[in-house]
């Protein structure tokens, strides 16, 4: 008896780099249209520091003013702008000031103002006096968040 030879045909290489070009050209064609569909934006804030003739620039801010910018293609309606706490919770003020209701097009912005030392007091409340690094950012309707980070001193 003599032994069989199976010999299997897979075809050129030129045919397989086609094929898995092919295969490839697709997926990077969907993952940027579905990009596009996602909503983006950038966020940054700033301190406001009440300046007088006299005693010139204090030690600490008034207010913390956070933008945001739509960078996406589709509307971001927003809820929310808060300080994260830790890692599972963000801070809510009693007098609402977390509270947003704004839709953002594509390329608006907007600004939203959180009092400083209410901010301050409530870190220090929970963390104590150090200086600690924490997100300041924006909630959209979907709950997804928008977000930077700011360095708070918590010391007196």
């Amino acid at each position: 008896m003599g032994s069989k030879v199976v010999v299997y045909d897979i075809g050129k290489i030129t045919d397989w780099l086609s094929a898995i070009g092919t295969i490839s050209a697709v997926i990077v064609a969907l993952y940027l249209a579905n990009r596009e569909r996602r909503p983006r934006a950038m966020v940054e804030a700033s301190f406001t520091y009440l300046v007088d003739e006299i005693s010139g620039i204090p030690n600490e801010p008034i207010t913390i003013s956070v933008r945001i910018v739509n960078t996406g293609f589709i509307p971001i309606h927003l809820k929310e702008c808060t300080v994260q706490m830790d890692k599972k919770r963000r801070m809510v003020f009693l007098d609402g000031r977390h509270r947003v209701e704004k839709i953002l097009q594509q390329g608006e912005g907007y600004e939203h103002v959180l009092d400083y030392h209410q901010v301050k007091n409530a870190l220090r409340k929970e963390l104590g006096a150090k200086n600690i690094r924490r997100k300041i950012y924006f909630i959209d309707a979907r709950g997804k968040k928008y977000w930077t980070t700011v360095k708070f001193n918590l010391r007196e």
